[in-house]
């Protein structure tokens, strides 16, 4: 214990990548244009990050998952594949389905965490907003809401050429390039493109191949105008294709990648978007619309083993639009602001998921389970099936629709400020399925022959969601900073699953065997024989915390807070016991979570010289307070997946040197850790606190930039993922050393 704590404690001693002296709290205040939080971060009644671009460079944030590592208490992993994109916020979070965090590109929501794991390129700022924010952001934002801004050509007084070229260990490649033009006070342009390689750091012991090589490119193009002076209408076309191995899972007995089929995961997004502003002297008026088409294919090894037992092939054809009308007063007044919104969204999911079982797949999941149970009744025979493979094809249509309306009032009375706000979110959900199999089969004490049987499950299933999300905080404010406290509810929507479906058709295969044979087979869980497996609930969530935002000294920024949830019907994904094959989701009947969080944000400038220190430090106890999940009660146990401590810690140090060979030159040093996480509801196993150290040294010149780096230098083992699949425990391991180098061009 000793240990844990001195090693977060110097944390707080060490730092993160950069060479700049910026302090990212000390930016503007939040633009109304994109935004629906209308204060600057400092007067927020939340805990809210702010990062800007400089400290994007400096960071070397590449992705959303790397921003996590700058904000306590938010965790976001990288494994499996670029679809997985895992979010544990204060302990809420689940590994599949819906997400607990909303991510918004210029005011554009992203409909489906599948687009979340993106690269980030020419991006301006982005805020991070910690709490349940569904007074204004509605569903999937019950643990907070990252807002992310790109540049927009009439955002700028001239041309802008960007470019960089960045290349690091495991021949990993990353380049992007983009140019921004207004070309006059009425109407810009702007383009970017980028494309980025790896061959991969895990290796397939058995196929003696990287698993994790990739391949990514993308872009976007903008037409930034104003067609009146009031209007200011911008339309953007974004696009992004990926293409890589997945899934480097190791065996947990052996600590070895070893399966003989591949896997790869495949994806095209293309997203269409138009804004709309109108700006008048008493009100502002923001029309957001887009359309979200996204195309993936997955292929799995699904036993993760060198035996040929079973495969997933995973296809999505997605068709999402969202349109979002916000109107905020602006007219002048002492005592009072107001905002009122309506937004709506549409998600149209065919998704085809068909799972093959190969020879031993037969033998060991299908044919083991019913002969165990035929032999107790006839001990000298048996059911045999002819099938080399056998298919089972299944088809999903989902969609999910829904509507809102909300406003929220800020009051003023001298330092004191009331701030209350209400939304009322309808969902309808629904999930037409359709699974299939035949089956040859032939049971040795009545028949001489093989007889096809088909399985044939298909039907509706949908659902009603109605959600009444209110948020009230109340802060004082003076020169010193900002003492806060809030109530809000947040909500994650319901729905249904269809990973867990492969295992209701595996025991409705079996059942129909029996039947047909005029048997009785009793399936060892019953649970999984239902459709009704694959449905879960909405999880809700009420927050309270207390907080400040203080400014004690110039430079200086510190914020701190404590917050209580009480969370609802959590989202658990659950991996069953025995040989069953997929993945449920379940809900926990009631958890809590409290824990605290500080940052320190500090710049300082003497002469020639700068630095800046960022630090912050997140801890969060979740646990089950009701859960029983008919195998067992996990009632005061911590919640899987959600990491009890966070730490980050920056320091950099500039000299500017002045001279035309070399502006400027710098130093950072980085330091990361997280942990324990726990791996399942058990508790019996589990990841604990590590950390990763970093450096960067810094080179600039009047249009260049050079950067030397390096990450997890002491090349710390972690595990960044952790399951149980037919009986076995598989992990995966975080990445090794990198080092590389980054070139950057700006004019």
């Amino acid at each position: 214990m000793r240990t844990k704590v001195l090693f977060i404690l110097s944390l707080f001693c060490l730092a993160v990548h950069g060479t700049e002296v910026m302090d990212t709290v000390c930016l503007p205040d939040i633009e109304v244009s994109v935004s629906r939080m209308t204060r600057p971060a400092v007067s927020q009644q939340m805990q809210t990050r702010v990062v800007d671009a400089v400290l994007i460079e400096q960071a070397q944030v590449q992705t959303p998952k790397d921003l996590a590592n700058l904000v306590p208490n938010i965790y976001m992993p990288e494994y499996g594949a670029a679809m997985t994109s895992s979010i544990y916020i204060r302990g809420m979070g689940s590994r599949i389905n819906e997400p607990v965090m909303g991510m918004v590109v210029d005011g554009v929501p992203l409909l489906d965490k599948n687009l979340y794991d993106h690269t980030l390129q020419d991006v301006k700022r982005i805020e991070m907003l910690r709490g349940p924010q569904g007074s204004l952001y509605g569903r999937n934002s019950a643990a907070g809401v990252m807002e992310i801004r790109t540049i927009q050509p009439l955002d700028l007084t001239a041309y802008t050429v960007r470019a960089l070229v960045r290349y690091g260990t495991a021949n990993s490649l990353r380049a992007q390039a983009s140019y921004y033009h207004p070309l006059s006070s009425k109407f810009g342009i702007g383009i970017a493109g980028r494309y980025q390689r790896t061959d991969g750091f895990h290796r397939n012991t058995f196929t003696h191949r990287l698993i994790d090589h990739g391949q990514q490119a993308g872009g976007r193009i903008v037409l930034d105008g104003h067609p009146l002076d009031e209007w200011r209408v911008t339309g953007t076309v974004y696009a992004d294709w990926t293409r890589q191995g997945a899934f480097p899972y190791a065996a947990a007995e052996t600590d070895t990648i070893a399966y003989n089929r591949p896997g790869s995961y495949e994806r095209l997004a293309v997203m269409p978007s138009i804004r709309a502003e109108y700006t008048h002297e008493d009100y502002h008026l923001l029309l957001v619309g887009s359309y979200q088409y996204l195309r993936d294919d997955m292929h799995m090894d699904q036993d993760y083993t060198t035996a040929d037992i079973f495969t997933l092939q995973q296809k999505q054809r997605q068709h999402n639009a969202t349109l979002d009308a916000l109107l905020t007063g602006t007219a002048p007044c002492t005592w009072y602001d107001w905002t009122v919104g309506l937004s709506g969204f549409a998600k149209f999911n065919h998704l085809s998921a068909p799972v093959i079982f190969m020879r031993e797949g037969i033998e060991q999941l299908i044919l083991s389970n019913a002969n165990r149970g035929i032999r107790t009744a006839f001990p000298n025979d048996s059911l045999a099936i002819s099938n080399d493979q056998l298919p089972i094809p299944s088809t999903f249509d989902l969609l999910n629709n829904g509507a809102a309306v909300y406003h929220q009032s800020h009051f003023h009375f001298g330092h004191w400020h009331l701030n209350a706000g209400v939304r009322l979110d309808y969902e309808h959900t629904r999930m037409d399925y359709l699974s299939t199999a035949d089956v040859d089969y032939r049971f040795t004490l009545i028949m001489s022959d093989y007889k096809n049987v088909r399985t044939f499950i298909r039907g509706v299933k949908s659902a009603h969601y109605l959600q009444v999300l209110p948020r009230l905080a109340v802060s004082y404010e003076n020169k010193w900073g900002t003492v806060y406290a809030y109530a809000a509810k947040g909500y994650k929507a319901g729905g249904y699953n269809p990973q867990i479906f492969s295992t209701v058709t595996q025991n409705q295969i079996m059942t129909d065997l029996a039947s047909d044979m005029g048997l009785h087979l009793d399936i060892s869980d019953p649970r999984f024989s239902n459709v009704a497996i694959t449905a879960y609930r909405p999880e809700t969530n009420w927050t309270f915390e207390l907080g400040t935002h203080l400014m004690p000294a110039e430079g200086l920024k510190i914020g701190v807070d404590v917050f209580h949830i009480q969370c609802f019907n959590q989202q658990v994904t659950v991996f069953p016991d025995g040989k069953t094959t997929g993945r449920m989701m379940t809900n926990a009947a009631r958890s809590r979570m409290w824990g605290v969080e500080t940052a320190l944000h500090y710049r300082w400038s003497s002469g020639r010289w700068g630095g800046l220190l960022d630090v912050s430090y997140g801890f969060t106890d979740a646990r089950f307070i009701r859960f029983d999940d008919g195998k067992g009660n996990y009632r005061g146990h911590f919640i899987p997946y959600a990491p009890q401590n966070t730490a980050h810690a920056l320091v950099s140090a500039a000299y500017t040197v002045g001279h035309k060979a070399l502006q400027r030159i710098g130093l950072g040093l980085t330091a990361d850790g997280v942990g324990r996480i726990y791996w399942n509801e058990q508790n019996d196993c589990s990841q604990p606190l590590y950390g990763l150290l970093g450096a960067t040294l810094s080179l600039e010149w009047r249009y260049v930039k050079l950067q030397l780096w390096g990450k997890n230098l002491t090349g710390t083992k972690y595990d960044v993922f952790y399951f149980r699949s037919m009986e076995k425990d598989f992990l995966q391991r975080g990445k090794p050393r990198e080092l590389g180098a980054t070139i950057l061009l700006e004019f």
